[in-house]
């Protein structure tokens, strides 16, 4: 609970063990309303007839030293449903309510305790499904973005000051202003925005997944590889061709990284309705991977290269876009001197192959070369920078570090045409303030509202 009414609340229903030295310096204390900030409690829990409920210990954090900035009270309990439920019921009953969603950090937000950009982090935290994604939560929470938004804010308020002052105080300000030089300074913040927002692809890939689409000819095992590689029969396997109509979506975790693997429907020309419906669900597929696997049979690689390049619509989504792994499935059945492949004459013309690898999708250990494959392509899909920055992912970010590179942008090529210092003061104050929107500086209240209401739970 957090509020000025917590620790009132808690204690008309907080019986304290006075046989218990849980605070030496004044021990059995019967009310938490004289608990000292930062104190852990042990005793009994009552219902609203004064009946115990379970034996739990209570932690008390008084305001300002508190998440939210209020008092607040956690009461640790023993698990289930029923006890918790009895507990929450009880506070209800007693004047409390349930949090709205993401109202404990609105509160920590309104109250100076968090910035808006770390504020999101805590949603971004509670959201990460992978160990990089939780890092870069992480770093945001503490500060990382804030700090690195508090460099290019001071960088600005220079830059601000030497133009505005030729337009307050023209006479005292010397010399004409270099636009040269002040471009260029205006140039290296508009640079590392860029830089900011280039790696904002990779940012999101590490915290939504990679998606990785397994896309081939009909019959070559591409959903007996999704099950070897996810370890569970995930997708339906049969000899008859043409088994999946549907994309079919596992994930798969690889060095703290989520991969969302996607079986598709076989690849080639068909009359059939619905097998052509499932053709252009994988060519969307295709369109929308960061990493695509074709799949081929080693034991048919004329035929098989021949159904992959027929197939142009459903393939041609791979020219230009994914890059791509070859899995030669059923290595097992190879015949002696299969030559290599020619990819001149299927979709993978053009495309960046990463590696070929063999697979036998039936047998134990026998997709581990495509998941070695996997693993090593990591770095050219994630495009992983070193260093202990992590760019955020956040698409209201995104939009605001776009608008104030394009202020920059103009600011600096009117600094370099000698342009009016009214013009160049007015773009570099919208991209500070743009930049300031994202720690909360000047936001609008609705916008922080529908910031808040996205969190899952109360938290």
């Amino acid at each position: 609970m957090s509020g000025p009414d917590a620790l009132a609340i808690a204690s008309r229903h907080f019986r304290g063990k006075r046989n218990l030295p849980s605070l030496p310096s004044l021990p059995g204390l019967p009310s938490l309303e004289d608990t000292p900030s930062h104190h852990i409690r042990y005793g009994r829990f009552l219902d609203g007839a004064r009946a115990p409920i379970d034996t739990v210990l209570v932690s008390v954090f008084r305001a300002p030293h508190s998440y939210t900035g209020e008092d607040v009270v956690e009461i640790s309990s023993h698990g289930g449903s029923a006890i918790p439920d009895a507990i929450f019921a009880t506070l209800i009953g007693a004047g409390a309510r349930p949090a709205r969603p993401g109202e404990f950090t609105e509160r920590a937000y309104r109250n100076g305790k968090l910035d808006l950009a770390q504020a999101e982090a805590v949603a971004a935290l509670i959201r990460a499904r992978s160990d990089r994604a939780a890092r870069a939560a992480g770093a945001a929470l503490g500060g990382s973005v804030s700090r690195r938004l508090e460099r290019l804010d001071e960088a600005l308020v220079a830059l601000l000051a030497e133009v505005e002052a030729r337009i307050d105080f023209p006479s005292e300000a010397g010399e004409g202003l270099d636009g040269a030089a002040l471009a260029k300074r205006c140039e290296g913040i508009a640079g590392e925005i860029g830089s900011w927002l280039a790696a904002m692809p990779s940012a999101r890939r590490r915290d939504a997944g990679v998606s990785v689409v397994l896309a081939g000819p009909p019959n070559v095992g591409k959903s007996s590889l999704l099950n070897a590689l996810v370890g569970f029969e995930r997708a339906i396997v049969s000899d008859a061709p043409g088994t999946t109509r549907d994309t079919v979506e596992s994930s798969l975790w690889l060095d703290g990284v989520e991969l969302r693997l996607i079986d598709t429907a076989g690849i080639r020309t068909s009359l059939d309705p619905i097998e052509r419906m499932g053709n252009e669900r994988a060519a969307m597929a295709l369109e929308q991977s960061d990493l695509a696997v074709v799949v081929l049979d080693r034991s048919q690689p004329a035929a098989s290269l021949e159904a992959f390049g027929g197939a142009r619509r459903g393939g041609s989504a791979l020219a230009g876009g994914a890059p791509v792994l070859v899995a030669w499935n059923k290595a097992d059945l190879a015949r002696a001197g299969v030559r290599d492949a020619d990819w001149s004459a299927t979709p993978l013309a053009g495309t960046r192959v990463l590696a070929e690898v063999e697979t036998v999708a039936i047998q134990p250990a026998g997709a581990d070369p495509l998941r070695r494959a996997l693993r090593d392509a990591l770095p050219a899909v994630l495009d992983t920078h070193s260093g202990e920055e992590f760019p955020t992912a956040n698409a209201r970010h995104q939009a605001l570090l776009t608008e104030a590179h394009g202020a920059l942008s103009r600011a600096a090529a009117a600094l370099r045409a000698d342009d009016s210092c009214d013009v160049i003061a007015t773009d570099l104050a919208e991209a500070r303030r743009v930049l300031g929107e994202i720690v909360g500086r000047g936001v609008d209240q609705e916008v922080v509202a529908a910031i808040f209401s996205r969190f899952c739970i109360g938290k």
